[in-house]
């Protein structure tokens, strides 16, 4: 049975270490107490995890020109939003006054969900 508190020193400073037969031990960080080795909860895996699409954090854009050769590689935004009302400007701007339109921009997310395969 897992203890909220110590039972020596009634401490609530309390952790978790893995000893012999792959069991869980509950220790006092206080004190030098140690429960009984107890067979660990069942937790459920998680099949899917969020990862960064790019190196830095946040939203960005690429902007290609009229033949797909980039032209624009954006910083990143803290916001979609914000993200898209500047490539939106952008994209304005380099159809209005350079040879390289109509471009075509790709905005891109912060993180995405990936699955993975499961085996047994």
């Amino acid at each position: 049975m897992k203890l909220e508190n110590c039972p020596e020193c009634e401490s609530n400073d309390i952790g978790d270490q893995w000893v012999k037969g792959r069991k869980l031990q509950q220790y006092c960080h206080d004190c030098e107490w140690k429960g009984e080795p107890r067979i660990p909860e069942i937790k459920t895996i998680k099949t899917t995890k969020k990862v960064q699409v790019d190196q830095f954090p946040g939203f960005n854009y690429e902007i290609f020109d009229r033949y797909g050769h980039a032209m624009v590689y954006s910083r990143s935004y803290h916001t979609e939003k914000e993200a898209e009302n500047v490539l939106k400007e952008k994209l304005r701007h380099y159809g209005e006054y350079h040879d390289a339109g109509p471009c075509t921009a790709i905005l891109w997310p912060d993180v995405v969900t990936v699955k993975g395969k499961v085996y047994k």
